[in-house]
């Protein structure tokens, strides 16, 4: 488990306007975010537009994303659905592509029990031993939100690996954070937060690292507020957490639509202006960022750094 922490960016997927994957924009946007030195890539997850995307698609952008990074960082990826079976066809898919690891969330749609869900990760962990599987709790867009005990359970047994906790709840965040070590799994087990704003706060709360979407578009940016904080450089590390916390203020440009629709358009605009990839597609029914809004995105683009002003 020593290669999970740092942060892992939960990589967009650049569609063509078939909503199919853009294989040239998509190596790009990897090469921009290994380059900017992220330590790991999260492929298939919200930001990735996954419970949006054909099978085969999914299972195209995970490949893509395996062959191209050569080991250059882990791969993690997320082969959750609204079944089972869906997410062991989807792991499938994973395993054969030679991603480094797993992640699923609660199926979604049903309201699913504490006893259902452990039983979806269990099935999953032993259909695929090999492969670390990460708890990918995420309760505002599945309806499940995981417990304390069962997170727990899932650990002690060794079915989960890792969670990353997507809920922005630090309670519950650090509490997990201070039984892992007090069970003996602190080495077995990785907690990343899903947080665009608190990646620095989650250093101090107990996490290995953070899953931010605003590290597609200022990977740097992300990395030395990590970094910063395990250093103990805690002015650095406020400082580039501002930077990121400022390009994911982008989003607020939007006036209608979605607030993840405008988040995941936001950041598609601001990679086609800067050239790494071609079309700034969202798939249905996701609302794509309006003309004037475009403009306003870029005006505001124009005032930004990328990485955060030395001291």
């Amino acid at each position: 488990m020593a290669p999970f922490r740092g942060i892992f960016c939960p990589m967009l997927t650049p569609l063509n306007h078939d909503e199919r994957i853009d294989k040239a924009s998509l190596l790009r946007l990897i090469d921009f975010l290994v380059d900017g030195g992220v330590h790991g890539i999260w492929v298939m997850g919200t930001t990735g537009e996954f419970a949006l995307l054909l099978e085969t698609e999914r299972a195209r952008a995970v490949a893509l994303t395996v062959e191209h990074v050569a080991g250059r960082v882990p791969v993690i990826a997320n082969v959750g659905d609204s079944s089972t079976a869906l997410a062991l066809r989807h792991a499938r898919h994973a395993v054969d592509a030679g991603a480094d690891a797993l992640a699923c969330t609660p199926p979604h749609y049903f309201p699913h029990s504490m006893d259902e869900v452990m039983t979806h990760y269990r099935t999953i962990k032993l259909a695929f031993p090999e492969q670390p599987l990460f708890i990918y709790n995420i309760p505002q867009t599945v309806k499940v939100r995981m417990t304390l005990e069962a997170t727990l359970q899932l650990a002690r047994e060794g079915t989960a690996s890792g969670i990353k906790d997507s809920q922005n709840d630090l309670q519950w965040f650090r509490t997990l954070a201070a039984a892992i070590p007090d069970e003996g799994r602190e080495s077995q087990f990785r907690l990343f937060l899903g947080t665009r704003t608190l990646i620095d706060v989650g250093v101090v709360a107990g996490a290995h690292g953070a899953i931010p979407a605003n590290s597609n578009v200022v990977p740097r940016a992300c990395v030395m507020a990590y970094e910063s904080a395990v250093a103990g450089d805690w002015a650095g590390a406020r400082a580039a957490q501002a930077l990121a916390t400022r390009y994911d203020d982008l989003a607020e440009v939007a006036r209608g639509g979605s607030a993840n629709a405008a988040t995941l358009s936001s950041l598609k605009h601001v990679l086609r202006t800067w050239g790494i990839i071609d079309d700034p597609t969202v798939a249905q029914p996701s609302r794509s960022l309006t003309p004037d809004e475009v403009a306003e995105l870029n005006r505001r683009l124009q005032a930004l750094p990328r990485v955060p002003p030395a001291d």
